[in-house]
C-alpha cells in the first residue's frame, strides 16, 4: 500500500514511518527530510502551498494519507492565532482538495485538547468538543475540514510520549538525570500514549479500511488505557527510573499563568477503536515500562 505521511519527522510521524516502512510504501514530507535512519523515502514540502501539495500527491499516487503534521505548541498558537489557523486548518484544507476526486483515504490526527475538561469521566468519541484554546479551536476545525473528504477519519490521541523527539516523558527523565527541579501540573488529568503503540493501532484502522464502516462517526480515540494527572505520570516515571521524588515540584496551571488555557481533565476512552480492530491499547503504565526500558531508563531497583 502506498502511504503519504506529513509531519513524517515529528514525533508521531516518525513512529508512524518506522511502524509502516516494513510492509508497505512510505513516503514522508515535512519541512525537513528527518534523521538519516528513518526508514521509507521522505520529501520536503510545505503543507501551506497547496500547489506543492498538490504536486506531491500527484507524484506519489497514495492509497492512503495521513495528516500528522500541526502546530501543537499550545502557547505558541494562542501568541500567534493566525499561525495556527494556516498550519492546523489550511494544511488540511489543502490536502483534502488535493485528493478531491481520488479514492485515497485521509487519516487526520486531531488531540484530546479539543475538550474542555468540564466532565470526570473519560471522553467517549460521541462526546461534543469544546475547546479552550487557539490551538485547540484550530485542531477541531481542521477535524471537520478532513472530514469533508468522503473517506476520511480523525483520531485523537493523547499526551503523546515516545523516542526522537523530546516530550513530557523525556523532559522528566532529563530532569532526573541533570537533578535538575521540573514544575509539573498536579491538576491535569490525561491518557498518556506511547507513539509505538498509537502509530499500530492506526496502521490497524487503515488495514481494516476504518472510513468505510456505515454509520461510524468516523472518530477514533488512540490513547493507552487509563487516565493519571500529570504529576502522577511523572511520580511514576522517576519510580521507574530510580530518580528523586523530591525534583518534582507540583504547580496548579493557573499557578503558571501561561498564555493558553489546558483543559483540567482530557482523558480518552477508546469505545470506537475495539470494534474495528478487536482490542485495545494496553495500560499506560505498561506501555511506558517498556518504552523507558526500550530507552534503557528503567531502573534495576524496580525490577
Amino acid at each position: 500500500m502506498k502511504i503519504l505521511i506529513t509531519g513524517s519527522t515529528g514525533l508521531l510521524g516518525q513512529a508512524l514511518s518506522r511502524h509502516l516502512a516494513p510492509s508497505h510504501e512510505v513516503t514522508g514530507a515535512a519541512r525537513g527530510v528527518g534523521p538519516a535512519d528513518l526508514p521509507g523515502r521522505h520529501v520536503a514540502c510545505d503543507l501551506l502551498d497547496a500547489a506543492a501539495i498538490a504536486r506531491l500527491i500527484t507524484a506519489v499516487r497514495p492509497e492512503v494519507v495521513i495528516h500528522a503534521q500541526a502546530l501543537s505548541d499550545v502557547d505558541r498558537c494562542a501568541l500567534d492565532p493566525a499561525l495556527a489557523r494556516r498550519m492546523n486548518v489550511e494544511t488540511a484544507a489543502n490536502i483534502v482538495q488535493a485528493l478531491a476526486g481520488s479514492a485515497a483515504a485521509l487519516v487526520s490526527v486531531s488531540t484530546d485538547y479539543v475538550f474542555d475538561g468540564a466532565q470526570r469521566r473519560p471522553y467517549i468519541e460521541a462526546d461534543t468538543p469544546q475547546p479552550l484554546s487557539v490551538y485547540a479551536r484550530t485542531k477541531l476545525e481542521g477535524e471537520r475540514v478532513a472530514l469533508r473528504h468522503p473517506a476520511a477519519v480523525v483520531v485523537r490521541p493523547s499526551t503523546l510520549f515516545g523516542p526522537a523527539r523530546m516530550n513530557f516523558c523525556d523532559a522528566v527523565v532529563e530532569a532526573c538525570r541533570t537533578r535538575r527541579p521540573i514544575q509539573v501540573f498536579e491538576d491535569q488529568t490525561t491518557s498518556p500514549t506511547y507513539t509505538a503503540d498509537c502509530a499500530e493501532a492506526i496502521a490497524a484502522l487503515i488495514e481494516a479500511a476504518a472510513w468505510r464502516r456505515a454509520g461510524s462517526l468516523r472518530i477514533y480515540h488512540v490513547a493507552n488505557e487509563g487516565a493519571c494527572a500529570r504529576l502522577a505520570f511523572a511520580r511514576r516515571i522517576i519510580e521507574l527510573t530510580g530518580g528523586e521524588a523530591a525534583l518534582l515540584q507540583p504547580v496548579r496551571m493557573a499557578e503558571t499563568k501561561r498564555p493558553a488555557p489546558r483543559p483540567a481533565y482530557s482523558a480518552l476512552a477508546t469505545t470506537e477503536l475495539p470494534q474495528v480492530i478487536g482490542r485495545r491499547l494496553r495500560p499506560w503504565d505498561e506501555a511506558l515500562r517498556a518504552y523507558l526500558q526500550g530507552r534503557r531508563s528503567l531502573s534495576w531497583a524496580s525490577g
